[in-house]
């Protein structure tokens, strides 16, 4: 994920010793972001889903047709490492216009108690909440969606896109389940952690009909606890005599990258910050970015670099 996330890695030079130390910094904005997808069949424009929608209401909606997806999109618009794999049958419309551009017009088709399910990994969060969005045909009374240790069961509201919440985890069998339209797995008390989940559903026991799976929205619960990688310096020289400079470390791939310089650790005045210019080497080290360049700010006997993900 790349909102608003900073990686700053400072060197401290002196004419005596030379120690390395690296400061994480993670500067996140208050809301906590929201990848969201709609199962559609075709790219017919009732099916989509546009603008600010969902249990959480966000913007930047995947409508996906597609098998397996990847880089899924945040509510920033951001790709994230996020991936899914959902092979289960599409079906185009689940009932008529009332639920027109909703995550419950279109979606994954079932017709038994058994179904392919659909899984999504590497889930950015570290802590977050799965929104599940249900739909079906009218004349189907209960269906199930679980995620291996939560079963919820709904009755679809064939006619209806106003979102309300199933709760029910009890059915018994050839009875009518309450009317529904999405479940949620995991809560601020008790959040999904596991970096992948895999979600079944089926046609409750004793039902006929269809039902289906419109989408989902996986809410960030923890903004302080975002996975990332791990960067670490490697290699540092400074001759001073040509005041050349140069820094190896385990960078993040496909990210750019800032080195700028400083005689100053006062964080809060960005002025004091230069940007260095010099030659990049990301193919000598495997997994490695070496950079080197020349800085003719350095005029005392304490300075400071940083390598900044922006």
């Amino acid at each position: 994920m790349k909102k608003s996330l900073s990686r700053v890695i400072k060197t401290f030079v002196s004419s005596v010793t030379l120690s390395i130390c690296l400061i994480n910094f993670i500067n996140q904005a208050a809301r906590a972001e929201v990848i969201s997808v709609n199962f559609t069949k075709t790219s017919v424009n009732a099916q989509q889903v546009w603008g600010v929608s969902g249990v959480e209401a966000v913007e930047n909606w995947t409508n996906s047709s597609n098998e397996n997806e990847a880089s899924l999109k945040d509510s920033s618009g951001n790709e994230t490492t996020a991936s899914l794999y959902a092979p289960a049958s599409r079906r185009d419309s689940f009932s008529g216009a009332p639920l027109n551009n909703s995550p419950m017009k279109a979606g994954l088709q079932f017709w038994g108690t058994s179904a392919l399910p659909f899984t999504i990994s590497d889930i950015p969060y570290s802590e977050y909440k799965l929104i599940v969005y249900l739909t079906g045909f009218n004349n189907n009374n209960a269906s199930f969606v679980s995620d291996g240790k939560t079963t919820y069961y709904w009755d679809p509201k064939a006619y209806s896109s106003i979102l309300t919440q199933t709760t029910q985890t009890d059915y018994e069998e050839d009875t009518t389940a309450e009317k529904h339209n999405y479940a949620i797995f995991g809560s601020e008390e008790e959040p999904l952690t596991e970096d992948s989940i895999t979600i079944n559903y089926g046609l409750a026991s004793g039902q006929t009909s269809g039902g289906g799976i419109g989408g989902f929205q996986i809410v960030q619960l923890s903004s302080d606890s975002i996975k990332t990688p791990n960067i670490r310096i490697t290699s540092f020289s400074f001759d001073s005599s040509d005041q050349t400079a140069s820094i190896r470390f385990t960078g993040i791939e496909g990210a750019d990258f800032i080195i700028e310089s400083s005689s100053s650790l006062d964080f809060e005045d960005g002025s004091i910050w230069y940007p260095s210019e010099g030659e990049i080497d990301e193919t000598s080290f495997q997994g490695q970015v070496q950079f080197t360049f020349k800085d003719t700010t350095v005029i005392d006997e304490t300075h400071f670099w940083r390598v900044v993900y922006p």
